[in-house]
């Protein structure tokens, strides 16, 4: 669907998969150089308030997901529906790498392939059950316009809870198959600073966000049009923070140890990977559009 619609806008083709490349390489590398380079404060957090940070990651999810999808739905309705929960959770988990990268990497650090493949069941799961019920719900909202926010807001945190209870289950039923793969030995973990056994699968998969974030720029980019490039880059920024739990990196911050401007340079890392990520985005598309011209 995305390359269709490029190419019907006569976006260059190779210069997308430029784009793509240079925008990957350096986006990742705003959060590989810190994390090979500088070594991490000490970080203390409450078990009990991980417990409620996770829920609230969990929630900023659902309404980034449900933002996403508001914002395309024209490019989504002449879509399948079948397809389009399909193609829609595919997107959102590429964008928070859950699709490939995530379980690639897991694989890569020392994880097997086995215990892997059968963890990532309930992500999949869920993500699917996320994208179905808002492309379900979401029309549903609008035939009446009165409290439309707070309408947002209630749905969201029932999605969240929805959500939940989905993965908890799904767990609850892989949790016998995952007994009988082979587990995983901490002694064969791979931990920093990565060699380039790591580093190498680590940029290679990173494309996976990168596209993704380039698809979600197109579909949404004609609602971001009052905006310059800059402030549609930072806007894309913090879409992709809130739907991939960048905001535990401020948790972080605030939780460690040591000098502040250092804690907040290195647990940062994934806001500054972030920020470039949708800062270069929109940029790509500024240079793919004078391309086209």
């Amino acid at each position: 669907m995305f390359m269709e619609m490029l190419m019907k806008n006569n976006y260059s083709i190779p210069q997308i998969v430029i784009s793509i490349i240079l925008t990957s390489t350096i986006a990742l590398s705003a959060h590989a150089l810190i994390l090979h380079y500088f070594h991490a404060p000490a970080v203390n957090i409450n078990p009990k308030l991980n417990e409620i940070i996770g829920f609230i990651i969990r929630f900023a999810t659902v309404i980034g997901t449900m933002i996403i999808y508001l914002s395309s739905r024209k490019h989504w309705e002449s879509v399948n529906p079948f397809y389009r929960v399909l193609l829609f959770a595919i997107l959102i988990m590429a964008l928070t790498e859950q699709f490939l990268r995530s379980p690639i990497m897991e694989i890569v650090a020392g994880v097997p392939w086995e215990y892997q493949l059968l963890s990532t069941i309930p992500t999949y799961i869920g993500f699917l059950s996320l994208s179905f019920i808002i492309i379900l719900f979401i029309p549903l909202l609008f035939k009446k316009r009165e409290f439309i926010f707070l309408k947002y807001i209630v749905f969201a945190v029932i999605v969240t809870a929805i959500i939940f209870f989905i993965k908890k289950f799904t767990n609850y039923i892989v949790s016998p198959l995952l007994a009988l793969a082979p587990q995983i030995d901490p002694s064969k973990l791979i931990h920093p600073p990565y060699g380039m056994d790591v580093m190498l699968p680590a940029y290679i998969t990173f494309l996976e966000p990168t596209i993704a974030s380039f698809i979600v720029f197109y579909l949404i980019k004609n609602k971001l049009t009052a905006f310059n490039t800059f402030t549609k880059g930072l806007i894309m920024g913090g879409l992709i923070i809130v739907i991939h739990g960048g905001i535990y990196s401020i948790v972080q911050i605030a939780a460690s140890e040591g000098n502040i401007p250092y804690r907040v340079f290195y647990y940062g890392q994934f806001l500054w990977e972030y920020f470039a990520l949708g800062i270069l985005t929109a940029y790509s598309f500024i240079l793919l559009k004078k391309s086209r011209d």
